[in-house]
């Protein structure tokens, strides 16, 4: 089971962004312990935690958990190329609500700096705010995983959600998101064996998903089940 331990300003160090370390700052509706986390993951891990950002109607009958990373190619592709028609059918049709949790792969230091960024933006703006640096970071992945200047490229995105310089630096030296990330991992893995990305859940169920048709045949089946109704769209 993956481990994330180093704080994240350590991370970032190695990855040539930050120059120095801090203590985490206060602010938003963090837990500040992984143990806070820890008992409240207890409960209800297939539905919505008090962190998770979500997307869709909160009554929504289905709920669909996405475990993925920023720096995952397979997810990149998953959210250019297979999210924009399920959110139209199933989430902006109020069918599905969608919860996206956190799931560092290699190159780790560069998956926590882009989520601890997407959580930073969440103090100020909530989910938009989070979705906004998320799709920006699946957009232009290679961009700022491989380019000359990666705290530039991620500069750009975090831009996008009102975040400056100051703001961006701030916001690696906090550990409480590398502590909420690395819950967010155990529990995962221990809940419902995710060991790779992005790996989906719905409905409590781990499910493979192979093209959108059978994720399409996956949410129409849940639905119905659900709400009784046909699940022939």
């Amino acid at each position: 089971m993956m481990k994330i331990m180093r704080p994240i300003a350590i991370l970032a160090m190695s990855a040539g962004l930050l120059a120095c370390g801090g203590e985490a700052a206060n602010g938003g509706t963090t837990p500040d312990s992984a143990k806070e986390i820890g008992e409240a993951t207890t409960n209800g891990i297939a539905g919505v935690l008090p962190d998770d950002m979500v997307v869709g109607a909160a009554d929504a009958p289905v709920t669909v958990i996405e475990y993925a990373s920023v720096t995952c190619p397979s997810c990149a592709a998953f959210h250019k190329q297979i999210y924009p028609e399920i959110k139209s059918k199933f989430i902006d049709t109020g069918k599905v609500k969608f919860v996206f949790r956190e799931f560092p792969t290699p190159p780790v230091e560069f998956a926590l700096i882009g989520s601890v960024l997407a959580r930073c933006a969440a103090e100020k703006t909530g989910s938009d705010g989070y979705f906004i640096v998320l799709n920006g970071l699946f957009q232009n992945q290679r961009s700022w995983i491989g380019g000359a200047d990666p705290k530039a490229e991620l500069l750009k995105i975090a831009g996008q959600a009102g975040m400056d310089e100051v703001a961006f630096d701030n916001c690696l030296k906090q550990q409480k998101y590398v502590d909420m990330i690395n819950e967010t991992v155990r529990a995962g893995s221990e809940a419902f064996g995710i060991s790779s990305t992005p790996s989906f859940v719905i409905d409590g169920e781990k499910v493979t998903i192979r093209s959108v048709e059978d994720f399409e045949k996956r949410l129409n089946a849940s639905h119905a089940a659900a709400t009784g109704e046909n699940a022939s769209e």
